[in-house]
């Protein structure tokens, strides 16, 4: 296991073995009980347009996971993974054994994946994001301003398909923000657009705030606004994310998967490398910061501590 830091933010990257994986192929003709319709499977294949915000977005709801699989995902030793591939462009679904556990997920979620999206097999990666651990109270499991999965800022040009997520958790589940959000007048080499997310769902004092149920398979796309949820009280929790795109996965700290051959150069890459500063420079200090710094922009003294956005000003 290796252990790699950069900007304030604590990688693992897992050794992962060959052998006992599995491999999946999407079942042809699946029952799937979709919504008669929805923004986010309208959009599914589509190409990046900033438009496609001001239409609010909930999760598909796509079932729960079965009484008969909770016990298996649940079960600890899985190790953190973050943005594993687990399927290229052309072929099936290869897992690790580490992650045997998950199987009925992700034959679900293949199965679900081929009615949606015709191009998923031919055009499309899958990656693998596994966060298993205690949950102390008062805190989240993943610190991170309201954001959507797959933004595509000034490095994508011209733009690419968007992206599209499957996530469960066995608690705790994520606070998505189901509004419209404008974002007239940003630039994406120049404004941090999660920063501008924060102060737009403040400005309604949560109140489009919307959970899933534990356990509850959701599918979310590149324009559905979100963030995790703090624990009341402390609490083992188990989340997975598998999300489907069209590009490489280049950040330094994602996980390697033994099953397939490729050499991606890895490189540090987040938001907080990108030099973007606030559009609203007037907004509440705790909304256009980095959770590992304080309000004034400082890093916290104790790594462990994290800035969280003040998103509900009236509460």
């Amino acid at each position: 296991m290796e252990e790699i830091g950069y900007r304030g933010k604590h990688y693992t990257i897992p050794a992962l073995d060959t052998a006992g994986a599995l491999t999946i192929e999407a079942r042809p003709g699946v029952d799937v009980d979709l919504p008669e319709s929805s923004p986010i499977l309208d959009k599914i294949g589509s190409v990046w347009d900033l438009e496609n915000f001001k239409v609010p977005r909930q999760p598909v709801r796509l079932g729960h996971v079965p009484e008969s699989a909770r016990a298996a995902i649940h079960r600890p030793g899985m190790p953190r993974t973050l943005d594993m591939p687990i399927k290229f462009p052309g072929s099936p679904y290869r897992v690790p054994a580490a992650f045997a556990q998950l199987e009925w997920l992700l034959q679900r979620v293949a199965d679900i994946e081929a009615v949606i999206n015709p191009r998923h097999h031919d055009e499309f990666y899958c990656y693998m994001t596994v966060d298993q651990g205690d949950v102390p109270a008062g805190s989240l499991q993943r610190e991170a301003p309201c954001h959507v999965d797959g933004f595509q800022g000034a490095r994508w040009t011209p733009k690419v398909r968007i992206n599209h997520t499957y996530t469960i958790s066995d608690v705790l589940p994520t606070a998505y923000y189901v509004q419209p959000f404008d974002f007239t007048g940003l630039d994406e080499a120049r404004h941090n657009f999660f920063w501008e997310m924060n102060r737009q769902v403040a400005e309604t004092n949560s109140a489009h705030e919307w959970h899933a149920d534990p356990w509850e398979l959701t599918l979310m796309d590149a324009y559905t606004v979100h963030r995790g949820a703090a624990a009341p009280v402390a609490t083992p929790r188990t989340w997975i994310r598998l999300s489907f795109e069209v590009r490489i996965f280049d950040r330094l700290g994602n996980a390697r998967n033994p099953l397939f051959r490729y050499d991606w150069p890895m490189h540090p890459r987040d938001i907080e490398g990108l030099g973007l500063e606030v559009f609203a420079p007037d907004s509440d200090p705790s909304l256009r910061v980095f959770p590992w710094q304080d309000v004034d922009g400082n890093p916290h003294p104790d790594r462990h501590q994290r800035t969280r956005p003040n998103l509900r000003p009236r509460g």
